[in-house]
């Protein structure tokens, strides 16, 4: 879990972890994390700060070896569609998990 605070306030969070991912994508890193979700208070909502906190966690992840990142992004969120691909990652594949649509983005660090 990755924190990211303001005047002693927290304002985002990122959770990063190992989860269980579809083995048909084409996955391109070797030794991933996986994004599991970045929530940013509302208040702080179009400011940047999602993508703050995300390349935070890609420069701390680097860091500790890790070659790229994983994230399924739903169908319905073009909000996060649009940070994910402004912040370098790449549409691989397509997902269905509980009960919603979604798509399966990467980013490699080491490619």
């Amino acid at each position: 879990m990755y924190v990211l605070e303001k005047d002693k306030k927290i304002i985002a969070i990122a959770s990063v972890g190992d989860f269980d991912e579809p083995g048909d994508i084409q996955w391109m890193s070797k030794n991933p994390c996986h994004l599991g979700r970045i929530g940013v208070i509302p208040t702080m909502h179009n400011q940047g700060i999602e993508t703050i906190i995300l390349q935070n966690v890609n420069k701390t992840i680097k860091e500790k070896g890790v070659d790229g990142m994983r994230i399924h992004v739903s169908k319905t969120n073009p909000a996060t569609i649009v940070l994910y691909e402004k912040n370098g990652f790449e549409r691989c594949g397509e997902d269905f998990r509980f009960d919603i649509d979604f798509f399966c983005y990467q980013i490699c660090f080491n490619s």
